[in-house]
């Protein structure tokens, strides 16, 4: 019964413990490190659903460390949100890692694939940790080693372009996590509390007393979680860190680590602030305003993009835009509408990063203009690109057009109509850079280059010719199933997410009542 109330804190420490063991691993014997990985995210997985499950029948489920109750102990908690933000890290980490035992063989040097292990499952739970507690101080901590082992993450490929790109996410992340130490300092100065229930009670009392501080406070917060989460124009880390790092890096950094920043910067503004105190702040109205530029300007970047995973990390920072979006409209709907597209961007940048990884797994071809012929030589890649990239622009029957579309009501909701606009024109830009990609997949035949520079491209690169016909996709059945699980999901919030959908409808009632 003892280590049953602590089921919320073996959460985090089910994945600590192990992640120190990994070097022991990786030294012993280096191809355990890949299935012991996988071993961890399973369990992680299995503990994160039951806490799930118990919450949604049971209601919160609150744990004390130390048995010590708030103000003065350390919270734990598994309520709405971070209940659907466990299922959703650990159950893709188990499909990327799951993925990375194939292809990190071709990716990266195997001498350094033990010490990835160990980075990727502390990053994995740091994450866990950020998104269940429920106070300031270990939110920085666990800001602090999701960011470390992120860059971690980035430079473990070993080479040049992956150093400097680490290099840069590192100065970048630390000078986010100065803003982010000024606006808790704030916080407690007005407080006096780090729990973030007791501080939000104080706040209430004292916020018209400090309004200058508060104002700072909430500042700070913004750049510094705009700057890890990738808000533009913030995102400057971003675009050389994912198109350097190895597939699976990628796929984590996109899908799960910029978002639990997110989440974290959510339960700060509404949990400590107020949703009341938020919707009447100037600083909704400058998260509209990145939000709006984010949607735009990450579109436009990714448009002239032709290195493939480059123009998917553009893609994140236009993406990253439309959660923010709901956020700075700050109406139920509007909220729902962004935690909704967070969920299914997880899945859709997943799934199209793990795809560009199989193309540069079977054909060595990394850039937008030399995937000619994929359709048929690589059908579940291309197959997966294509639900991906409609769920991208906005098609129906997958999950991004249910996120856009409650996006736009929650627009109209919020009285800011215009913004339904600027959702249209976001979505045909991003048309625009992924539907050039699939008409060269499947109806660009297979052959030489159209051009000189195409050919020279092609030469330099040492790409091998396909062989004619219809071909399966020549890469390890490891890769294949984490790409089928996430094209498949994403199919399924597009025509079966009423049950999300209402989940997401108590997480807005939990934080705005």
């Amino acid at each position: 019964m003892l280590l049953w109330d602590k089921l919320p804190l073996m959460l985090i420490l089910a994945g600590l413990i192990p992640a120190f063991t990994l070097p022991i691993v990786a030294r012993w014997k280096r191809d355990f490190s890949a299935p012991y990985s996988i071993a961890i995210s399973v369990a992680l997985f299995s503990i994160a659903s039951y806490l799930f499950i118990h919450a949604l029948r049971n209601g919160p489920w609150h744990h004390y460390a130390g048995g010590w109750e708030p103000p003065w102990g350390i919270e734990i908690a598994i309520e709405p949100l971070s209940g659907l933000m466990i299922i959703l890290i650990t159950g893709l980490i188990v499909l990327i890692s799951l993925y990375s035992y194939g292809s990190l063989r071709k990716e990266m040097n195997p001498e350094a694939s033990g010490w990835f292990y160990v980075e990727f499952i502390l990053c994995l739970t740091a994450m866990l940790g950020l998104v269940v507690t429920r106070d300031l101080f270990n939110t920085y901590v666990f800001i602090e080693v999701v960011g470390i082992s992120a860059v971690a993450l980035v430079v473990s490929k070993g080479e040049r372009l992956a150093l400097e790109a680490g290099l840069k996410y590192l100065i970048l992340a630390t000078l986010a996590s100065g803003f982010l130490m000024f606006g808790i300092g704030f916080t407690y100065m007005i407080t006096g509390h780090l729990n973030l229930a007791f501080a939000g009670k104080v706040m209430a009392e004292n916020a018209a007393r400090y309004p200058y501080l508060v104002w700072a406070a909430m500042s700070f917060f913004v750049v510094g979680f705009g700057i890890k989460s990738a808000l533009f124009p913030l995102h400057l880390w971003l675009p050389d860190a994912h198109s350097s790092a190895p597939t699976p890096s990628s796929a984590v950094l996109s899908s799960l680590v910029v978002k639990v920043y997110i989440v974290a910067l959510f339960k700060i503004f509404f949990l400590v602030f107020g949703s009341a105190f938020y919707q009447e702040s100037s600083i909704r109205y400058l998260v509209l305003i990145l939000a709006s530029a984010a949607m735009i300007g990450g579109s436009l970047f990714a448009f002239v993009q032709l290195d493939l995973k480059r123009r998917l990390a553009y893609s994140t920072v236009a993406q990253v835009g439309y959660i923010y979006l709901g956020i700075g409209l700050g109406t139920p709907l509007a909220i729902v509408a962004a935690f909704l597209h967070l969920v299914v961007h997880a899945l859709m940048k997943t799934c199209l990063f793990l795809c560009a990884g199989a193309i540069y797994y079977q054909t060595g071809r990394k850039r937008v203009n030399q995937l000619a012929g994929l359709g048929s030589k690589m059908p579940l890649t291309a197959a997966a690109m294509v639900v991906a990239s409609f769920s991208m622009v906005g098609i129906p029957i997958t999950g991004g057009f249910v996120s856009k579309f409650m996006l736009a009501r929650g627009s109209i909701e919020a009285g800011y109509p215009l913004f339904i606009v600027l959702i249209v024109i976001s979505g045909l830009l991003n048309a625009m850079y992924y539907f050039p990609i699939l008409w060269q997949m499947f109806f660009v035949p297979p052959g030489g280059p159209v051009d000189e520079r195409e050919r020279e491209l092609h030469a330099s690169t040492h790409i091998q010719e396909q062989k004619p016909g219809v071909q399966w996709d020549q890469i390890p059945l490891s890769m294949k199933i984490p790409i089928a699980a996430t094209a498949l999901g994403i199919i399924a919030l597009g025509v079966t997410g009423k049950f999300l959908y209402e989940y997401l409808y108590q997480i807005v009632l939990f934080y705005l009542v």
